[in-house]
C-alpha cells in the first residue's frame, strides 16, 4: 500500500545502517587501541578476568623490584662486614705480635692504642651501615621484611646482624659450653600450669642456680614473681583432691641472692662489685601445688572475704596474727594493719589492691611461710568462692634448694643491661653451663695472656661474621632465584591476559572491511528507499 506518512523501507534501511555504523565504530576502536575489551560491555566476564590478571602482573613486577632491593641490602651488609673483617684481621695480627715474649710493656701499650682504634672502627662500621635509613649491623639492628610476592603473606623476613664489638667474640645468651654469659634483664619462666578442664599433673618445677666465677661490676637484682595459680580461686570444683599438702609461698629470690653474696664474700676476685638483692612477693594468685588431680572449672576473683580471725587462725613466719575482724575486701584495712603490726618480726608487709586482693611482700627476699588453722581461713584470706580444702591444708612453705613454682617468672636485672656469668644454671632439669668470657669490645693486648685471649675472641668474631656473610651470599642467590620465578610467572600471566584482551588484527581487519561494506550498501539502499515516495506524485498529476 503506497503511503506518504510512513516509509517502512526507509525506516528498516536506517536501522540496518545504524547497526552497521556501530559495528564499524567498534572495529575502529579495537584496531586503534589494540584491545578488544575496552569496556565491561564488550565482554563482562573477560573484562573481570583481565582485570585480575592485570592486578597480579603489576604485583609481580613490584615484587621483582622488592627482591632487587633485597639483593642491594645483602650487598650493603656484606660490603660493610668485609671492611669489619679487615679491621678484625689486623687486630688479630697485632694480638699475635703482642703475645710474643720479646715485647716490652711499652711495646704492648703502643700496640694497644692501634687495637683500640680498630675496635672503634668496627663499631663505627656497625653504627653507620644503613639501608634506606635502617641499621643493618648496629646494636639496634632492624629486621627487614621483603614482600616478594603479589599477594598478602608472600614475604621473606631477614634478620640483621649485631656487628658491635660487644657482641662479637661471644654472643650473650647463647650457650657455648661453659664459655658464655647470661644477659641480664632476661626472664626465665616455668613451663607447667593449671588449665581449665580435667587435669592430673605435677605443678613443681625446680630452678637451681650455683654461682661461680661471675665477672660483672653491677649489682644483680633478683625478683621472684610467684606463679598465678587457679586452685585457691576456683568455683564449681568437682573432685579436686590435694594429694601432697599443697603449698603457698616463695623464697627463690632470697636463696639466689644469698648464694651470689656468699660466693662474693669468699673472696672471688672476679666478683668484686657484685651484690645481689631480692624481693619476694606473694598474693592470692600464688599457688604451688605439689600434686593434684580432678576437674578444674572456672577461676574467679581472689579478694579478701569478710569474717573473724581468732588468735592463732593465721600465722605468718611463726608469728600469730589476730584476733581481727575483717571486712569484705578488707575495706577498713584491719587485716593489713594487723599483719603490718608484726612486720618487724615477720619481715612481711601486707597490702590490698583496689580489687580487694591481699599481697604479702618480704623486701629482703626471705621465705613467706603461712600457716592457717583451717581451710575456711585460707578461703577468707585468698578468695571466698566455692573452693574448699580439707582441714590440715597448712605449713605453706617453699624453702631449701632454690625452687621456682610452675609458671613462676624469675627475673635477673642489672645496670645498663650488664652481663653476669653463672657456672651452673638449671631450669626444669634443662642444664645450661655458662661462664663469663671477653668480647672484641674489651680486647686487651697489654699482657701476653690478654693477647692470647684476644686472639681467641677475634677468631670467634671472624667465625660469626664469616657465617653471616655466607648467609648473605645464600640470601642473594635466593633473591635472584625469586626474581627469575617472578618474571616467569608474570610472563605466563601476561600471555593469558593477552589472549583474553588483545585485538587479533587479522580477524578484526576482516570485520572492519565487512562492516564498511555493509555501511556503504546501507547508504545506497537508504537512497533507494527514500526515492520510492516520489512515485506517489504520479498518482496525483
Amino acid at each position: 500500500m503506497p503511503t506518504i506518512n510512513t516509509n517502512l523501507a526507509s525506516l528498516s534501511g536506517l536501522n540496518t545502517l545504524n547497526r552497521s555504523q556501530q559495528k564499524l565504530t567498534e572495529s575502529l576502536i579495537k584496531l586503534s587501541t589494540g584491545s578488544k575489551i575496552n569496556s565491561a560491555k564488550d565482554d563482562a566476564a573477560g573484562f573481570a578476568i583481565a582485570e585480575r590478571f592485570t592486578s597480579q602482573i603489576n604485583g609481580l613486577n613490584v615484587a621483582t623490584r622488592n627482591a632487587n632491593d633485597g639483593i642491594s641490602y645483602a650487598q650493603t651488609a656484606e660490603a660493610a662486614l668485609g671492611e669489619a673483617t679487615t679491621a678484625l684481621q689486623r687486630i688479630r695480627d697485632l694480638s699475635v705480635q703482642a703475645a710474643n715474649g720479646t715485647n716490652t710493656s711499652s711495646d704492648r701499650a703502643s700496640i694497644q692504642k692501634e687495637v683500640d682504634q680498630l675496635v672503634s672502627q668496627v663499631n663505627q662500621i656497625a653504627d653507620t651501615t644503613t639501608f634506606n635509613g635502617k641499621k643493618v649491623l648496629g646494636d639496634e639492628f632492624s629486621n627487614f621484611n621483603f614482600q616478594i610476592g603479589a599477594n598478602s603473606g608472600q614475604s621473606l623476613s631477614v634478620g640483621g646482624f649485631d656487628g658491635q664489638t660487644s657482641a662479637l667474640g661471644s654472643q650473650p645468651g647463647v650457650i657455648q659450653s661453659r664459655s658464655d654469659k647470661v644477659q641480664l634483664e632476661n626472664t626465665v619462666t616455668g613451663s607447667q600450669g593449671i588449665q581449665e578442664g580435667n587435669a592430673t599433673a605435677n605443678g613443681i618445677a625446680d630452678f637451681t642456680v650455683a654461682v661461680d666465677g661471675v665477672a660483672a661490676v653491677d649489682q644483680v637484682n633478683i625478683a621472684d614473681e610467684a606463679f598465678g595459680g587457679a586452685i585457691a580461686t576456683v568455683q564449681n570444683t568437682a573432685d579436686l583432691t590435694d594429694t601432697n599438702n599443697a603449698n603457698y609461698g616463695s623464697g627463690s629470690a632470697k636463696s639466689i641472692a644469698e648464694r651470689i653474696n656468699s660466693v662474693r664474700s669468699e673472696g672471688e676476685e672476679s666478683l668484686q662489685g657484685v651484690y645481689a638483692s631480692a624481693t619476694t612477693t606473694f598474693d592470692a594468685s600464688d599457688v604451688v601445688n605439689a600434686d593434684y588431680s580432678g576437674t578444674v572449672d572456672t577461676a574467679t576473683a581472689s579478694n579478701v572475704a569478710a569474717g573473724n580471725l581468732a588468735n592463732g587462725d593465721l600465722n605468718i613466719n611463726g608469728v600469730d596474727i589476730g584476733p581481727v575482724v575483717v571486712g569484705e575486701n578488707d575495706s577498713s584495712g584491719s587485716l593489713v594493719d594487723a599483719i603490718n603490726a608484726k612486720s618487724g618480726t615477720t619481715g612481711v608487709t601486707a597490702s590490698v589492691d583496689d580489687g580487694g586482693q591481699l599481697s604479702l611482700t618480704a623486701e629482703d627476699g626471705r621465705d613467706i611461710v603461712i600457716n592457717t588453722k583451717d581451710a575456711d581461713v585460707s578461703n577468707q584470706l585468698f578468695g571466698g568462692g566455692e573452693a574448699r580444702f580439707d582441714a590440715g591444708f597448712s605449713d605453706l612453705r617453699v624453702s631449701g634448694q632454690v625452687t621456682v613454682s610452675a609458671q613462676d617468672s624469675l627475673t635477673f636485672s642489672g645496670a645498663d643491661n650488664g652481663l653476669a656469668g653463672f657456672d651452673d644454671l638449671a631450669v626444669d632439669g634443662a642444664q645450661d653451663n655458662v661462664q663469663a668470657v671477653g668480647t672484641v669490645a674489651n680486647a686487651d693486648v697489654s699482657t701476653v695472656s690478654g693477647a692470647n685471649a684476644t686472639i681467641s675472641s677475634i677468631d670467634d668474631a671472624l667465625s660469626q661474621i664469616g657465617q653471616y656473610r655466607s648467609e648473605l651470599g645464600a640470601l642473594q642467590n635466593r633473591f635472584e632465584s625469586t626474581i627469575r620465578n617472578l618474571q616467569s610467572v608474570s610472563e605466563s600471566q601476561e600471555a593469558a591476559r593477552s589472549r583474553i584482551q588483545d585485538t587479533d588484527y587479522a580477524s578484526e581487519a576482516a570485520e572492519l572491511a565487512k562492516n564498511l561494506l555493509k555501511k556503504q550498501a546501507g547508504i545506497a539502499i537508504q537512497a533507494q528507499a527514500n526515492a520510492q515516495s516520489q512515485g506517489i506524485l504520479s498518482l496525483l498529476s
